[in-house]
């Protein structure tokens, strides 16, 4: 029972210092904070920078009123880690400003989660000393670090599946210009047409159709089409297609001609990775497969031996 209440005792030590550090770095009134630093800013534009303001003012409001300008924190900037972080979200299919926040109070969450997991069934499997706090400490590394591995394999799944699906959406996207549709219309036709199929690739499009209804460029369309889903493809087409704007050159054979080029480059992207199935096989032939090959064939010859050379004379 002692152990029970040390391992209670460490545990929720360990909780309350993740949450005095999420709260020191993340703040746990994030809206009440963006409203103040909203006050900073609209403070420093009024009356400029107070360091340079006399705070002897006739006054007392006046005065007040710039102290309070003075110690208002400045504006955050985004530190590389949470744009990395949020550019991740984004990638794997969760985009809005709630996205980052939403994330770490999941992996604090997870984190507190398996510990105690981890604590109660070190408990129940009969272990003392200081075996259940190494299991919690255990349990806390592997739920800090499950909700970024989830993260980064959804979004790699996500990136493969608009890559495999970019070309059969180029070919619809040929034959509605080809059927006298501009690109802008085109493009919002097949997104919605697409994200009605519940392809990952209609949502991109419906966003870029979007952007393009606002006013953006096509390139900047693309551009920020790239960048969400980190798909190397989309750079060239991109590319050819503000060329082809640019020049006035029909689009319908760029995009088709684009197409086929993407549908060859996947082509060759399976022979390569055929070619290298039989190299990645190899190991798990030599480590598990062979074993028991050998202990199959080579056994029954061993057990014979043995019995061979342990048999006593003359018996």
């Amino acid at each position: 029972m002692p152990a029970v209440y040390a391992s209670l005792t460490v545990f929720l030590l360990f909780g309350a210092i993740s949450v005095a550090i999420y709260a020191a770095i993340y703040g746990i009134n994030r809206p009440f904070d963006d409203r103040i630093t909203e006050m900073g800013v609209k403070m420093r534009v009024t009356y400029g920078n107070p360091a340079n303001v006399d705070m002897e003012s006739d006054s007392f409001a006046n005065g007040l009123f710039r102290w309070v300008a003075k110690h208002l924190p400045e504006p955050p900037l985004n530190s590389p880690e949470r744009e990395k972080l949020a550019q991740t979200l984004v990638r794997a299919g969760f985009p809005g400003p709630r996205a980052v926040r939403t994330f770490h109070f999941a992996r604090l969450s997870s984190t507190a989660g398996t510990a105690l997991i981890a604590m109660v069934a070190s408990i129940a499997f009969g272990f003392t000393g200081i075996k259940p706090l190494v299991f919690m400490l255990v349990g806390a590394g592997v739920g800090a670090f499950a909700p970024s591995y989830y993260i980064g394999r959804l979004a790699r799944k996500r990136q493969q599946e608009i890559a495999s699906q970019l070309s059969d959406v180029l070919d619809l996207l040929v034959v509605c210009v080809e059927a006298g549709l501009g690109l802008s219309e085109a493009i919002k036709i097949v997104g919605s047409e697409t994200q009605r199929q519940n392809l990952k690739i209609g949502t991109e499009l419906s966003i870029v159709s979007a952007e393009l209804a606002a006013g953006s460029t096509l390139g900047q369309a693309l551009k920020s089409f790239a960048d969400r889903t980190a798909v190397e493809d989309i750079k060239p087409l991109a590319a050819t297609l503000v060329q082809s704007e640019k020049l006035g050159a029909q689009i319908g054979p760029a995009l088709r001609s684009i197409s086929d080029t993407m549908r060859t480059t996947r082509r060759l992207r399976a022979g390569e990775a055929a070619a290298k199935t039989t190299v990645k096989i190899l190991f798990p032939l030599v480590l598990f497969i062979l074993p028991a090959m050998m202990s199959v064939i080579v056994g029954p010859a061993m057990i014979t031996i043995m019995r061979a050379l342990t048999a006593v004379p003359g018996h």
